[in-house]
């Protein structure tokens, strides 16, 4: 509820600012259906696009309390018939500035996202930092239908889970600006967040974790959450999020909480051979200890320490073979930077970067850093 009053609030404060210019009064504004984000699928019956919109319900006056949803959705060959013969399904024009997200079906996603998106990212009404997402489910549809379950404006709720991803570092957060951009770009191909739905307890809910891989505008792949945290370190885009960490012996035993990181990428020439090398320093704070004997004996920060970043290290040199492997997509960049260093040699390549990305030697040094121990450096004992 907090989320939806938040939401309400910003909504009735561009609504009152519009009524002030004289470009609006309140009765024009009743009128508007008000778009808080769309899922689209491809629809069985005739395979042309389904649209399905979440609408902003304010048939009970702009009293925040009162504002709910409704959910629309109808099929057309092209995305602007659909939007304009909606208008004869709710009586009113779409009004976009308050859109969110846009969630993607994975069939839609592999036929290729360009004829999906681009009258989003063409219209003038429409905004460019709508947050995209690729359902995990058999349609996208039916994770923004949701909202029936959780009572929420469920557009709005995935755009504040995106804002707070940072803290747990498991998918990227893509606005619709970047990935078109990664799309028109030699040598960066396009992710998006992969949302599905989570159930526990007979409860449903929606959860982002993991990531969608594109080599132009077609998913060819994904990555779970783990790898997609190893993908991020790549990227330099770790925020924040938690280190596990095993014991000596294999077993489950502290967890590092990230308080920073700091990744370079450097394209460099070595013996002839095109080489990327990365080196990541993250700095921690040992949040976790859950064995009775603490750090054990003869364990040490300095072996903690050691140990994550030999396993951050191989976590990332994984990553980065399944994406030269499986799915010839550089979605780390290293064409840009191949670019922007070494331009001669991105002369010779350019044509046929993705070849030269699959082939590509790359070396990774990581180190981690335990900074504090929370509260108390030793571990909780129980008594007789």
């Amino acid at each position: 509820m907090r989320l939806l009053r938040r939401g309400m609030a910003s909504l009735l404060s561009l609504l009152l600012l519009l009524n002030l210019t004289g470009c609006w009064n309140y009765t024009e504004v009743d009128d508007m259906a008000i778009v808080a984000g769309v899922a689209i699928d491809k629809n069985e019956a005739d395979g042309k696009l389904l649209l399905t919109v979440e609408l902003v319900d304010t048939n009970g006056g702009m009293d925040k309390t009162q504002a709910g949803f409704k959910m629309i959705s109808l099929s057309g060959d092209t995305m602007f018939e659909i939007v304009r013969n909606i208008i004869s399904i709710t009586g009113k024009k779409l009004f976009w500035s308050h859109a969110k997200s846009i969630i993607l079906s994975r069939e839609v996603a592999r036929e290729g996202l360009i004829k999906a998106i681009d009258w989003y990212s063409r219209d003038t009404e429409t905004r460019s930092d709508v947050f995209i997402f690729v359902s995990g489910e058999k349609t996208a549809r039916e994770v923004l239908n949701l909202n029936s379950t959780t009572e929420t404006i469920m557009s709005f709720e995935l755009a504040q889970m995106m804002r707070d991803e940072k803290f747990i570092s498991t998918a990227p957060a893509v606005e619709i600006w970047d990935f078109i951009d990664k799309l028109e770009t030699k040598g960066n191909n396009a992710t998006a967040p992969m949302i599905s739905i989570h159930e526990e307890n007979n409860k449903q809910n929606e959860r982002v974790t993991g990531t969608a891989i594109f080599k132009k505008d077609r998913m060819v792949g994904s990555l779970n959450g783990d790898e997609s945290k190893s993908m991020l370190f790549v990227k330099n885009k770790i925020k924040g999020g938690v280190l596990d960490m095993d014991d000596k012996q294999g077993n489950p035993a502290y967890s590092l909480e990230i308080i920073s990181n700091q990744t370079k990428v450097k394209p460099r020439i070595v013996d002839g051979r095109l080489q990327m090398q990365i080196h990541t320093v993250t700095k921690t704070g040992l949040d976790e200890v859950m064995t009775p004997q603490g750090f054990g004996e003869g364990e040490s920060i300095q072996d903690i320490e050691q140990r994550a970043g030999e396993r951050l290290q191989t976590d990332i040199l994984a990553v980065i073979h399944k994406l030269q492997r499986e799915y010839d997509a550089d979605v780390f960049g290293f064409g840009e930077m191949v670019f922007e260093e070494q331009p001669k040699v991105w002369a010779k390549v350019k044509d046929h970067w993705l070849d030269t990305f699959a082939d590509l030697d790359v070396t990774v040094s990581s180190k981690v850093i335990i900074q504090s121990s929370a509260k108390t450096s030793r571990a909780i004992r129980p008594g007789d």
